[in-house]
């Protein structure tokens, strides 16, 4: 039995299942009534999420619906009640039209519950390009607007917040990481020839969890371990988009042409970077631990 399978065996046990069976698993976390939050945030971290229940239980542990099921339905139906509202009062102040992109409605009527809405638009996407790309990814896997309005907004707010003290120090620790996992210390010496290092745009991969750079399903697998309690895999993440891209970042020696090449990384090249995060980080033990993020709760990584 692998390492891996040995520690998902303990940990079903440790929250009183006999098996690691992780379908049945998580069926089992979802029959708790009310739902156990910490556990299901402890499963989003330690295990594999299945797309089935993906969106729900980020719905759960974000707190877009409460952990008593016997209130879901009541809370979103107050949910669509404020989306329609908010989506209302966008069309009658004219500020958006039928053509409008549906992240560009959810940004503006953010801004409004937030009290942030300018009166013009000039700018304005662009000034808030994070959160577009973070609600670009989610309205494509969640169900309907309603889900994926209320599902960025909450993961935004608590990421963005959770992230203000935490953001500074997470390029030392890339830098760290790198030079650790580069072995015959090509990349990082050619990275430092180009002076990559003062144009890399760690802040924005770290304030969407690489939701500008990483297709869908590899941006999914991340924020299941951000919303988990590990702010960590992102320095991983940011690792192994470089080991990973390392043969062809070698070959060129323009700046701009290596940003413009980690910024376009098609699906099979994330899903292998994204395993290979994640095989590192939970060698390195982070799975087994909530204290080196922020989650929910405002933590510091270790």
């Amino acid at each position: 039995m692998s390492d891996d399978q040995n520690f998902r065996k303990n940990f079903y046990k440790k929250v009183g299942f006999r098996t690691f069976d992780e379908k049945h698993a998580i069926e089992t976390l979802l029959k708790d009534k009310p739902l156990d939050i910490d556990k299901l945030r402890l499963y989003c971290l330690r295990c594999p999420v299945s797309a089935k229940y993906r969106v729900y239980l980020w719905k759960v542990v974000l707190g877009v619906i409460p952990a008593s099921q016997d209130s879901h339905e009541f809370v979103m139906k107050n949910r669509q009640e404020q989306y329609d509202l908010l989506k209302s009062s966008l069309e009658v102040m004219r500020r958006i039209h039928c053509d409008t992109p549906v992240v560009e409605v959810f940004l503006k009527m953010f801004l409004i519950e937030e009290g942030l809405l300018p009166f013009h638009d000039s700018g304005l996407c662009d000034q808030h390009s994070c959160y577009m790309s973070i609600a670009q990814l989610v309205s494509q896997m969640a169900e309907s607007n309603i889900e994926a309005y209320w599902i960025t907004n909450k993961f935004y707010r608590m990421f963005s917040r959770s992230m203000k003290d935490v953001l500074p120090t997470l390029p030392e620790k890339v830098k760290t990481l790198l030079k650790k996992e580069d072995t015959d210390c090509k990349l990082w010496n050619h990275l430092a020839k180009h002076e990559l290092w003062q144009i890399l745009p760690l802040k924005r991969w770290f304030s969407t969890c690489f939701a500008a750079v990483l297709p869908e399903i590899p941006f999914e697998r991340v924020v299941d371990k951000v919303l988990g309690g590990s702010v960590m895999i992102l320095v991983y993440v940011a690792v192994s988009l470089l080991i990973t891209l390392k043969r062809p970042l070698l070959t060129m020696a323009s700046r701009e042409d290596m940003i413009q090449y980690l910024t376009q990384v098609p699906e099979d090249t994330g899903d292998i970077l994204v395993n290979n995060a994640i095989d590192l980080w939970e060698k390195q033990g982070h799975h087994m631990t909530k204290s080196d993020s922020p989650g929910p709760i405002n933590r510091s990584p270790s």
